[in-house]
């Protein structure tokens, strides 16, 4: 799941953390990585049919470790299935049926031990499933929202707008999407690995001048994602080396220079550059929901970056704003848009994604109190390409919210 080998590849953008340092502050949280796990501990009788709650419970742990440590959870779904992840998917249904039939074979022979093994590989996690959760958590009020597409995007929506000070999650591809801080390997007891984007021309050894983080991107893409495979012989190291040869940042036409500049037989085709682009337009432009304007928007404006509006039929279909409402409050199925729930946002705290005016908790100074400044949402993402990076000392610096939020003093 996501970009593979990323994580040791950024070992030097990367430090112990304890959840305790984001006190006082809001964490989004790939929700599905933690039903993932959860599953894992019944996937015999899910396999089976057989009703069990133990992996809402597992979940459970990690919702109230961070209530604990006076954080605010957003917990965030996936939703419809993504067109640009189509081949994926169908890969990754194909090896579940394999496994569900092979744990079948030795459950008959008695092969118990073994067979569970391959019970936990044909698991996949139902929107039913999901909405399990989304009730449970509702019960400790907890915010969640369900994307309408990918989580990935929706969890990048929370982390560029500012409202997150950090990202949950087990897939690497979140750093790809801009997110600032990323906690990965989350333990029980709170301690995980943080992964800082400032960092990361450090850790792959790039100096200011060199590094931008669109460069970044193109470096994960070309390396192979969900979306696009890698030219043969082409990994990490290689994309690495090719972007730091690369001043000219058009696809269109570094693309054609890779076999010579890396001195490899890979042919790059038609087929091949099409595909990237559509992988770069699905980091840059997938379609979220945005809570505080009630609206499906792209994650970043495509208009603005001049994209072209051909790579994004892949995205999905940009569906009505009342559909995408109530997908994302998980009163729709996000699949059929079918009534499941009847959910309304009353009496939820200001500091609830889903009230009417957004008040942003202190973070900064560490205290449990709420932030002296109430504001409303008012404008559409802006692009979060920068040509150098973000300085790491951000105590001083503006919020990425503030650019798009009208602020009202307190009366």
């Amino acid at each position: 799941m996501g970009i593979t080998g990323l994580l040791p590849f950024l070992e030097g953008a990367t430090r112990p953390c304890h959840v305790s340092e984001f006190r006082g502050g809001t964490v989004a949280v790939d929700s599905y990585c933690l039903l993932h796990k959860g599953v894992a501990a019944s996937a015999f009788q899910l396999a089976n049919n057989q009703d069990t709650d133990n992996y809402v419970r597992y979940c459970l742990k990690y919702v109230n470790m961070l209530l604990q440590h006076d954080i605010r959870p957003i917990m965030v779904f996936d939703g419809r299935n993504l067109p640009a992840k189509a081949d994926t998917e169908l890969k990754r249904r194909e090896s579940r049926l394999k496994a569900k039939q092979m744990a079948k074979q030795l459950t008959q022979l008695g092969k118990t031990t073994e067979a569970e093994t391959y019970y936990k590989q044909c698991l996949e996690i139902t929107p039913e499933m999901a909405h399990k959760l989304i009730v449970a958590c509702r019960q400790k009020g907890v915010d969640c929202i369900v994307s309408p597409y990918e989580s990935d995007a929706q969890l990048a929506f929370f982390s560029i707008k500012g409202v997150a000070q950090c990202i949950l999650t087990e897939d690497s591809d979140l750093l790809v999407y801009g997110c600032e801080k990323v906690l990965f390997k989350l333990d029980s007891r709170g301690n995980g690995k943080l992964v800082e984007s400032p960092k990361i021309p450090k850790a792959i050894r790039m100096r200011e001048d060199q590094y931008s983080f669109e460069k970044f991107r193109f470096m994960c893409i070309l390396s192979g994602c969900d979306y696009v495979p890698s030219l043969s012989g082409v990994g990490l190291k290689k994309a690495l080396d090719f972007i730091r040869m690369i001043s000219d940042t058009d696809p269109n036409r570094f693309l054609n220079r890779i076999p010579t500049y890396l001195k490899i037989k890979a042919k790059v085709t038609e087929t091949y550059k099409d595909q990237f682009m559509v992988a770069n337009a699905t980091f840059l432009h997938q379609l979220v929901f945005d809570p505080y304007r009630k609206a499906l928007i792209h994650l970043r404006d495509p208009g603005e970056m001049g994209t072209d509006p051909k790579y994004l039929d892949s995205l999905g279909e940009k569906f009505e704003d009342q559909l995408a409402y109530g997908v994302a409050m998980g009163n729709l199925d996000p699949i059929s848009f079918t009534k499941i729930d009847a959910w309304e946002p009353r009496n939820v705290p200001q500091y609830s994604i889903w009230s009417g005016i957004f008040t942003r908790r202190n973070k900064r100074t560490q205290k449990n109190t709420l932030d002296s400044f109430l504001i409303r949402l008012k404008q559409p993402l802006t692009s979060f390409v920068s040509s150098k990076p973000t300085p790491e000392n951000t105590d001083t610096q503006p919020s990425t919210l503030d650019d798009d939020i009208q602020i009202i003093e307190p009366t």
